[in-house]
Parts: C-alpha cells; structure tokens; sequence
C-alpha cells in the first residue's frame, strides 16, 4: 500500500483541483491528471443539503439531489491545494485541502465495474490509466 500511496501522492499531492464535471461519474482536473470516480463525499454534505432544503425553493425538483450539495463543496474547494492524501485498506481515498475541508473517493460504488482512475486523458480505465481501482480493496497500477 505504500507504493500505491506514494504514486497517487506523486500525481495529486501540493496541485488543487482547477476544474471538475459530474455526469455518470465525477472528474476532477488536478494538476495534469484526472482523478474520475463513482463516489465522492464530503464530511460537511448534511449541512449544505440541509441549506439547499430550507433556502432553495427548487430543490426537491433537482434531478441527482445527492449531488447538488457535492458540486458546491466541489466548487468551494476549487483552487485549493491538496495537503495531504490518505489511502485505507478498502482503496478509499482521502483529499485534504488547505482550506481544512476533506473528500473520500470511495470504493463501495455496487453496480459498477471500476471504482476510482487516475489518468492523463480521463479516458474509461479500461483503455487507459495510471493508477486505479477496479473493486474495492485492490489497485492496478499502469504508471
């Protein structure tokens, strides 16, 4: 695991996010690769969702409403550097941002057949990738 975590610190660690997309998954520039994943969370999601569902009136019509708060804590931690990185034994990994907030990409993603990539061309894993994860527990590494 070492190994594993001195590579995705390599690609990720002191670069920040400069911009990101969701869609059937999230892809996050970051420095010169992408980091695409299934899953992301952040520890501070109820309290937006909570706002969003006081304060924004259209909110029950959103399409994806778990991710709606997901893209502003996205978007709050544009530009802000990655400080630390932490791999668990499940693969997941945790962003630390300078701005004290944190994101788990995670591995519990069911119905999916890759969990987490990073890449230089944000490609499908399965047709390029430096590094990945395919199921939870276990990292391919291409680099």
């Amino acid at each position: 695991m070492d190994n594993e975590l001195t590579i995705i610190k390599d690609k990720l660690l002191d670069q920040f996010i400069s911009r990101y997309s969701y869609g059937d998954t999230w892809w996050m520039y970051i420095g010169e690769y992408y980091l695409e994943a299934h899953t992301i969370e952040f520890e501070d999601i109820a309290q937006i969702d909570d706002w969003l569902k006081n304060n924004y009136k259209n909110y029950e019509h959103c399409i994806d409403k778990e991710e709606v708060p997901k893209s502003t804590l996205m978007s709050a931690n544009m530009r802000k550097n990655i400080i630390n990185i932490e791999l668990d034994r499940l693969k997941n990994l945790t962003l630390y941002f300078e701005n004290g907030s944190t994101m788990k990409v995670l591995t519990n993603t069911d119905i999916v057949d890759w969990q987490w990539s990073i890449s230089k061309n944000c490609k499908d894993p399965y047709q390029e990738f430096d590094i990945a994860c395919f199921w939870a527990g276990k990292i391919e590494i291409r680099d």
